[in-house]
């Protein structure tokens, strides 16, 4: 329960506004020289799990007569006969797989196949269509296979990027192989240095960006083909469209069409009035240590900074000034389907609603400057105020954190840590840490 001038403060949104519409330098652009030029690891920017050289235009890959990706064999259309008896796709997607300039990310279920290289890092398997089981490219009702980008530019050995032939783009699939299927014909799938896992527990450990946006958007994809199998209008089956980016229901008298939903959700550091200390929360469910952002999704009818406010002060009874709100990055949080809008900003000074003792603070003395904490037992399991030395040293110095569900922590982790550089939180917490003081 929090007090209902905290609420009027909190909810009094003003001075937001200018703030976006003003042309300005995009506020990450110092963050690789600042973390460069200290001790602290720098973070990929922009977030990850993007990649701005992935090709979205689809258009030479969905079937030419706007149909159903996958239609049954012989079917007499404008795109014509499959040819070889064979998987039931269309000729026009079939085209495409079979390039060799063409690769297929294999998927079981939520977990994705990748290379466990040396060092730790790993790398999404890509397999050509001859690699793939005939049984693996069977019909709608087993089998998702979503397109998922294409890159066209090359580095050139002076630096510049030059555009590169038709047979040399790459088209880049995600299979969700059927479990029925996985028994049947293997052999690729457990060659030495090949292991399995949901995606997000490789997001920290793969260092290339288009592997990371590659493998998001496959999660994603793939999800919804899982969760969308019947039309929600009718209840009749639903059919993969568009290579994979729609399904559409296959009653005649209905074809209603639907498409991946994206959930905007915020993510927001918040700190102290005094810029020194931040508000970080951890999630039961989370490995042991870690502390993070806070987060939540948007309701219908407020806008996102409304939503940081009414968040922070749900989770942690912590009110947020909202003139002192800014956007800072987003990022795709195809887990399985959010966008992650970040903000910063600080908390609100209410001289009535102080903490009285340091038991809520980490590395600190502050009891009688920072805003008191009501922590939601439904939403955090714990939340704190954190000082930026702590911080620095402990969750990024010294601290090598995790995005994972699966993480082990060792035994100082197992105290505190951040998530991992996979992670917009991650971002956010670095940038904090290496602003100047009071920011």
């Amino acid at each position: 329960m929090v007090a209902s001038s905290a609420i009027l403060i909190a909810l009094n949104a003003v001075g937001i506004a200018s703030a976006f519409s003003q042309h300005q330098p995009h506020p990450l652009d110092k963050l690789a020289t600042l973390s460069a030029s200290t001790d602290v690891p720098p973070v990929p920017i922009p977030a990850w799990y993007s990649d701005s050289s992935l090709l979205r235009d689809r258009g030479h890959v969905i079937p030419a007569d706007g149909g159903f990706d996958y239609r049954p064999i012989n079917q007499d259309s404008d795109d014509g006969d499959n040819g070889d008896g064979g998987d039931g796709l269309s000729p026009t997607m079939l085209e495409v797989l079979r390039r060799s300039t063409s690769r297929i990310i294999p998927f079981s279920g939520s977990d994705v196949y990748v290379h466990r290289l040396e060092g730790g890092a790993v790398e999404p398997l890509f397999l050509s269509y001859d690699d793939c089981d005939p049984n693996w490219l069977g019909n709608d009702k087993d089998t998702t296979i979503s397109w998922l980008g294409q890159q066209s530019l090359d580095e050139g050995d002076d630096g510049r990027e030059e555009t590169i032939t038709e047979e040399q783009k790459m088209d880049y699939f995600a299979i969700d192989i059927p479990h029925s299927s996985l028994d049947q014909w293997s052999t690729v799938l457990v060659a030495d240095g090949i292991e399995s896992s949901p995606v997000r527990n490789y997001g920290d450990s793969m260092s290339s960006r288009t592997h990371a946006a590659l493998l998001a958007s496959a999660n994603g994809l793939l999800s919804f083909h899982r969760t969308h199998k019947f039309c929600s209008k009718c209840g009749s089956p639903t059919g993969q469209m568009k290579a994979g980016s729609a399904r559409k229901c296959t009653d005649e008298s209905c074809r209603t069409s639907v498409y991946p939903r994206i959930d905007p959700a915020v993510i927001m550091l918040i700190t102290s009035p005094c810029g020194e200390y931040a508000l970080l929360g951890r999630n039961k469910r989370w490995p042991s240590g870690r502390y993070s952002t806070l987060a939540g999704f948007a309701e219908v009818g407020e806008t996102l900074e409304e939503c940081v406010v009414r968040e922070t002060l749900e989770e942690a009874g912590v009110a947020v000034d909202p003139a002192s709100m800014r956007f800072v990055a987003s990022q795709p949080w195809p887990f399985p389907r959010s966008m992650m809008v970040g903000f910063m900003g600080k908390a609100a000074t209410v001289d009535s609603n102080l903490i009285d003792d340091d038991a809520a603070i980490r590395d600190g003395d502050e009891a009688g400057e920072l805003p008191n904490i009501c922590v939601d037992p439904a939403e955090l399991e714990d939340a704190l105020w954190f000082s930026k030395d702590y911080v620095r040293v402990n969750g990024l110095v010294e601290g090598r954190g995790s995005s994972a569900l699966d993480f082990d922590p060792d035994e100082k982790e197992a105290e505190f840590h951040v998530p991992g550089p996979a992670s917009l939180a991650r971002l956010l917490i670095t940038k904090w840490v290496t602003s100047g003081a009071g920011n």
